[in-house]
């Protein structure tokens, strides 16, 4: 039986965006991965700690059991980030990490076929490491990797901004020498968020302007637009923010999923709400179905249709946060393909500050990424 909505009206948005850095909180964090069961049962905890400030942005499972994590690390206050990447292992060790001379943390981490890894950075980097972490080559382009994609070669496409302005996607092939680099001007003042590769060899990025909160974009192999689609303008909004895009990829028959956040402002409400957005287009990037639910913490797609989110025990109110300053327990709520929640976790012994993403792992259960302030 779902739990009723009045649930979902306790769950509070505590910052204007769900992606904290660690340029927006306090300046020392210990990084935390927490995994659980199904049911949300804490498996095991570990804090990644060298004495400076570490976070983490995004995590993805791995073939063997373990994780990747993609973050930042920074040695004292003040100092530049270092890009960070943390391989840790099913039952919990931490088998590798690696830092990286950059000035902002990565942004964006795609594991690929042979076991390696590539990631993005903000301050325009990418990297490749083996499976067991050894650099095998870093490239310079020119503009903010947001997004990262593998492609069927071994190459990568990768998608962000150019001069915090224009929108960019790049191709690179498997040794990282850059095939081709465009900008896109017409779409305005923007950037892409995420990409995915296409099964004609092709892309799909999604991402933000300042005319358009949410745009998707098919593009060729050669890099030339297929179809364009702008969303989140209807008239009852009086303000509509893009937070976060969780998910993008092409499926078997050619259509597109996208799961997003948005933050909205209904015209005559002082208030906004953070809306998930599940959306699927068809191969021609017309509509084919949305659903959409209030939930203000990181979401992730379940294996059996539903969902997944990781939030926090709320300071301010008896429901759910992201993020707070004292500490909480991991709750994993899963709700259904309506995104109706059934089930709350009764939380993990690990206290957090922050969770920053959720996945789900090959066994059924959850990954939980977070972070906890250094008294």
């Amino acid at each position: 039986m779902a739990i009723p909505l009045a649930l979902l009206s306790l769950i509070i948005l505590t910052a204007a965006s769900g992606c904290l850095s660690s340029d927006v909180v306090a300046d020392r964090h210990d990084l935390s991965v927490t995994r659980t069961d199904a049911a949300g049962i804490e498996t095991w905890h570990t804090l990644f700690d060298e004495g400076g400030d570490e976070y983490g942005t995004v995590i993805v499972p791995v073939a063997d059991g373990g994780l990747l994590v993609g973050g930042s690390v920074k040695q004292s206050p003040g100092s530049d980030e270092r890009a960070l990447l943390l391989k840790i292992a099913d039952d919990g060790r931490i088998e590798w990490n690696r830092s990286f001379p950059t000035q902002y943390g990565v942004e964006a981490v795609v594991s690929h076929s042979d076991g390696s890894f590539i990631a993005g950075t903000g301050d325009g980097f990418l990297f490749r490491v083996a499976g067991d972490g050894t650099p095998v080559w870093s490239s310079r382009v020119s503009g903010s990797v947001l997004g990262v994609s593998s492609l069927p070669d071994g190459g990568i496409v990768a998608a962000g901004s150019k001069n915090d302005r224009d929108v960019w996607v790049a191709v690179a092939n498997d040794t990282g020498s850059l095939l081709r680099e465009r900008t896109y001007p017409d779409l305005g003042w923007g950037r892409a968020l995420e990409v995915a590769s296409a099964s004609d060899g092709g892309c799909i990025v999604a991402g933000t302007t300042d005319s358009h909160p949410l745009w998707v974009i098919r593009f060729d192999e050669e890099g030339n637009i297929t179809w364009t689609r702008t969303f989140e303008k209807e008239p009852q909004f009086a303000g509509v923010t893009l937070y976060r895009v969780y998910l993008v990829r092409e499926k078997p028959d050619g259509s597109v999923e996208l799961l997003y956040k948005v933050g909205r402002t209904l015209k005559g409400e002082d208030a906004g709400r953070s809306i998930t957005v599940d959306r699927t287009l068809g191969r021609d990037g017309s509509d084919m179905s949305v659903t959409e639910f209030y939930m203000p913490c990181p979401v992730t797609r379940a294996s059996d249709g539903g969902y997944a989110c990781a939030c926090l025990e709320s300071s301010q109110s008896d429901g759910y946060t992201f993020g707070n300053s004292l500490g909480s327990p991991i709750h994993v709520m899963k709700c259904d393909d309506r995104g109706e929640i059934v089930r709350v976790g009764a939380g993990t012994e690990a206290e957090v500050d922050i969770v920053t993403d959720i996945v789900q792992t090959r066994d059924g259960g959850f990954a939980v990424l977070g972070a906890y302030t250094k008294t």
